[in-house]
């Protein structure tokens, strides 16, 4: 635009019309001095901002990209050491289940022990009190026997047998039957 705005007051100062696709040597001259100014105050001015600009990025991108690989590594270990921390705690669970399963067979045992010294000691309190009401009964008809003896002995023999006979001949009922049974 810069050159058809040239041209046209060219055109105007010279009162030629000028051809924009004519080779011009001098408007080429022109316009190659334009175009080192302008590169060396873009030189100047802009391209060292540019360049910083792109470097600061570059570097900013690559620390964000190490930042990141670091994070990931980091990340890594601590999945690791959670997996690890996580097979710990189930073997650990594992073993608690292992040692609740022993205690309560442990437990199991001990309560069927408990509970069969406790049957055969009231079995054997059965036998005794069994037996010692076998006893009371002998006794007792012992001396029921004794006393129809006695009675009936005395009927027979007309005289009646004093207290201390009567108690000697119980004692003897009671340890003849003891021996028998």
């Amino acid at each position: 635009m810069l050159l058809g705005n040239m041209s046209l007051l060219f055109a105007e100062a010279t009162g030629k019309e000028v051809d924009a696709l004519e080779w011009s040597p001098d408007l080429a001259i022109f316009t190659l001095i334009l175009f080192i100014i302008f590169a060396a105050v873009l030189g100047m001015f802009a391209w060292k901002p540019i360049t910083a600009a792109l470097d600061e990025r570059e570097k900013s991108i690559t620390d964000k990209i190490e930042q990141a690989e670091a994070n990931a590594a980091k990340m890594e270990s601590l999945k690791n050491d959670y997996e690890a921390k996580l097979a710990t705690a189930a073997e650990e669970a594992t073993q608690m289940v292992l040692e609740a399963k022993h205690d309560a067979e442990a437990a199991k045992e001990r309560i069927l022990a408990e509970a069969g010294e406790e049957a055969q000691r009231q079995r054997e309190r059965a036998i005794a009190d069994i037996q010692s009401a076998k006893d009371a009964a002998v006794r007792e008809l012992a001396q029921k026997s004794v006393d129809s003896a006695v009675v009936l002995a005395g009927n027979l023999v007309r005289k009646e047998i004093n207290s201390d006979i009567h108690k000697q001949l119980i004692q003897e009922s009671l340890d003849k039957f003891s021996n028998v049974n």
